[in-house]
Parts: C-alpha cells; structure tokens; sequence
C-alpha cells in the first residue's frame, strides 16, 4: 500500500509540475496521481490494525472516490481537448466537485483517526509512532491545503504552491518509510528476544494441527501463515519454524497444499464423484483454481487429477 501511495504521489506532483507546460495532457498524468489519500489510508490501516485491516467496503470507497477524480480529469482533458460543449457536462462536473469535496476530506479524517485511535490503546513505541505519523499528516495537510492556499499567485512565477506541496508530500513520505524501517526493526529485536522454548514448540504445533485439520481450515483457499500467526497471537516466523521441525514441511504454504492433494485425491477417486470435473474438484480441496491445484496435484503425486483419477478407475 505505501508503494501505491508512493507512485501515486509521484505522479501528482508530476502532473502538478507540468500543468503549466502540458495542458491539456498533464490531465492523462493525473489519472495515475488519484491514490494519493485513499492509498495513504489504506496503507495506514494494514500498518496500525493487525485484524482484518482492508475489506471490500474500504475497497469501495477508495474505489468510488478514484473513479469520481478520474471522471473528473477525462472530463477537464476533453473539454480542453475537442472542445466539447454540451448542456450535460457542466452538470457532471458540478456532481463530480460536489462527491469530491465530500469525500476527500472525509478520507483526510479517515487518515488522522487511524494514527489518533492508536494514541490511547497500545504501548509507549506505538503512541511515539503513531505522534510521528500524526506530525507529519498534519504538517502536510496545513502545507497543502492552508498555507498553499494563501499563498500569492506570483509568487515563483504561480508556482509557490506546487513546490510548498512537492516538499510536504516528500516530507510525509520521509517520515513514513522511516516509520516502517523502524517498526521492522522493533519486530526484528522481538523475535530476537522471544525465541521458543523446547515445551512451547510441541504446545503451537498441536493447536496448529488442531486449526488446519480438526477444523479443516486447510480447505479454505484464502488461507495465509499471517492467519495463523494473528489467532494463535504468535510471530509468522513462530508458526514456519513449527512447520519445519514437527510436520516436516518446506513451509507453511507446502503442508497446507499437501492435506489439500490428500482431500483431492479421496474425491477424485470416489465413485459418486466421478462426474465432477478437475475445477470443481480443486476449488472443493482449498484451491482458488485449476492452474494451481493442477500444478500442486503433480508436484506431490507425479501425475494430473485427470491422470491420477484415470489410473485409480481403471485398477
């Protein structure tokens, strides 16, 4: 989410830069700069909430807010472009300026809240990143929006404003990789520190198989070692060195598609079940699709579920 928020701010003020020099055409380059606030908020939910930090409702409102500034530049390029004149388009302008103002400040106080909530909930580290994160959105938002605005038109031959948002934007984008890389570096010093006793090793291992085969959550094709990790309340690397020591796997993706090919194979060869084809077989043993399941199914067996069914049938 940070690298989309990156380029999308790179490309922003690339279309800024340009307006003067480019028109109508840096409109096409702003296409590609609408993430700059619904990226960062993205970024700052997976980056502050470790349950389930992006769903399909946050997706639709980055979505909504992107399509509505994306109509909003073809429109300006076409108006400027073929002179298009029509009794519709201001009337679609004003819609899409109206959705805008609405929704870009609300994704602003989505942005702040994420940071704010963390201030009186985690510890000391949290809330001095969360202070950091906080500094540099406020300072960037009062540069851009503030003190931009006052500025005079002639100032740097109109230009003031565009190089006062070039350095809030590259000072936010400093601020936030030196969050990430110092985030690292405090999970790094975790796991450093946390290392597993010989009695809690056998302990994770005996609730991770209860999770993957009592509960059967190997056939769930969305599932991640992340998921694992966040119900167990345990570091990821916890949970891979588990699978390398007790269940004598490669990794935690090899032990899940190996109990996914034993489930395949007892449908495969079910005598009630011999209608139903290779995808309906895969997507039933945990696999997202075909491509996958057939590449895992001959990984561990040598042949394809069509190959492997034709053989068991005709024993």
């Amino acid at each position: 989410m940070f690298a989309i928020f990156c380029a999308s701010t790179s490309m922003y003020l690339v279309h800024k830069a340009t307006s003067h020099y480019w028109d109508p055409y840096h409109h096409l380059i702003g296409l590609l700069g609408v993430g700059i606030s619904s990226g960062y908020w993205l970024f700052a939910r997976s980056f502050f909430r470790k349950n389930n930090p992006i769903n399909k409702h946050h997706l639709l409102l980055v979505g909504l807010l992107s399509a509505c500034l994306i109509l909003h530049h073809l429109l300006l390029f076409s108006k400027k472009t073929w002179l298009v004149n029509s009794v519709w388009l201001p009337v679609l302008s004003d819609v899409l300026t109206e959705i805008i103002a609405i929704l870009y400040p609300g994704m602003l106080i989505l942005i702040f809240w994420e940071g704010y909530r963390v201030l009186h909930s985690t510890t000391s580290i949290q809330r001095k990143i969360a202070s950091i994160y906080l500094s540099s959105f406020i300072f960037c938002v009062i540069s851009v929006m503030l003190i931009g605005a006052s500025l005079p038109t002639t100032l740097l031959a109109d230009a003031g404003r565009d190089w006062l948002s070039a350095f809030a934007f590259l000072v936010m984008l400093i601020s936030t990789h030196g969050l990430i890389l110092f985030r690292q570096q405090q999970l790094d010093q975790k796991e450093q520190n946390t290392a597993p006793s010989a009695q809690e090793e056998p302990e994770l291992a005996q609730k991770i198989h209860t999770i993957l085969v009592d509960e059967k959550r190997y056939l769930e094709s969305s599932l991640r070692v992340a998921d694992i990790a966040r119900e167990l309340n345990v570091p990821e690397y916890r949970i891979r060195s588990v699978m390398l020591n007790h269940f004598n796997a490669k990794n935690f993706n090899h032990y899940v598609n190996q109990m996914r090919i034993e489930h395949a194979k007892t449908i495969l060869i079910a005598p009630d079940k011999v209608d139903w084809p290779v995808l309906v077989v895969g997507i039933e043993s945990g696999f997202a699709s075909a491509a996958p399941f057939t590449r895992a199914f001959k990984e561990f067996t040598g042949f394809t579920p069509g190959q492997y069914r034709k053989q068991q049938l005709e024993i």
